[in-house]
């Protein structure tokens, strides 16, 4: 089986990852109508590889594995640091529905982490748009869509996390990356890193500091003037923006937000309209702990 790599930047951490992945269903031949923005955004969808369909990692099995549900869309079991995670470990996702763009999955998992690695990431399971999912033995075309070529960049994530164990340390975030190389396909060859975290769990905090805003210490930046975040800077060997709930425990569990605007709001960050779109991946950035974690509705434009 062909290997795919993907690399991930985390809020602490940088590590490349060799995924292996599960091969689309030849069934899920579903499609909406071309003019259709999912079809625009994702290409051709696989609606029927959703179904019901399980990823299910225990400790000691390959940690990466997937799901196609269209040709730039993927749902990722991602425990890339997988040996970190203690005996016992387990993460169980199951994509519920995906029809016409709009998905509905959750994941539910246990990740217990010795004392000394309590800090550091070992799971991002997420759902990411990227470089067209062509056949096993085709090479991924890029897309060269640059940020201001963007007609639309928006999308609506409604989710809710339970079960949650006492010691539960994540994130629920965007991770968006960039490339000022127009040819870029994989993480690797990004420039820049961008986090939208919608909440934060037992204290986890994105890389870097707080950044001022116009002169402001304790300034904010709105999305849609309806959700209010904090802007931190850091680097994990590219330049990573982090945008964090303004209230250090607020959290948007049902968000709709235009990020082109975003995006534009972050030039004085050094977010560059000449750069191109590498992957725009949603999903819950696992330290250590247990819970569940339920997508009701995911949807993504960008095209």
């Amino acid at each position: 089986m062909k290997q795919a790599y993907f690399f991930r930047f985390t809020a602490s951490l940088l590590a490349l990852v060799s995924v292996d992945g599960l091969p689309a269903d030849p069934s899920g031949t579903d499609q909406s109508k071309p003019g259709h923005d999912a079809v625009k955004t994702m290409g051709k969808l696989q609606e029927s590889n959703c179904k019901g369909n399980k990823i299910t990692w225990n400790k000691g099995q390959s940690p990466w594995q997937k799901v196609a549900l269209a040709e730039r869309l993927t749902l990722y079991q991602n425990v890339w640091q997988s040996q970190k995670v203690k005996d016992g470990g387990k993460s169980e996702i199951t994509c519920q529905t995906f029809t016409q763009g709009n998905l509905a999955w959750q994941v539910v998992f246990d990740l217990p982490s010795a004392d000394q690695d309590k800090d550091q990431v070992k799971a991002y399971t997420n759902v990411a748009w990227g470089v067209p999912q062509i056949d096993q033995g085709s090479q991924a075309q890029p897309l060269h869509l640059q940020v201001k070529n963007a007609k639309k960049f928006s999308t609506t994530w409604d989710w809710k996390l339970t079960d949650q164990s006492t010691d539960l340390v994540a994130d629920v975030s965007y991770d968006i990356f960039l490339s000022t190389q127009p040819d870029c396909v994989k993480q690797e060859c990004a420039s820049r890193e961008i986090m939208i975290w919608l909440s934060a769990i037992g204290k986890a905090r994105p890389a870097g500091q707080r950044q001022a805003i116009n002169g402001n210490p304790a300034g904010t930046i709105k999305i849609n003037e309806k959700y209010e975040f904090q802007v931190w800077q850091g680097n994990t060997q590219v330049p990573v923006i982090s945008i964090f709930p303004a209230e250090d425990s607020g959290k948007y569990t049902s968000f709709s937000g235009d990020l082109k605007e975003l995006l534009k709001n972050l030039g004085s960050f050094g977010v560059s309209q000449d750069e191109y779109f590498v992957s725009v991946g949603a999903g819950i950035e696992i330290f250590k702990g247990q819970g569940k974690l339920t997508t009701s509705k995911y949807s993504l434009e960008l095209f």
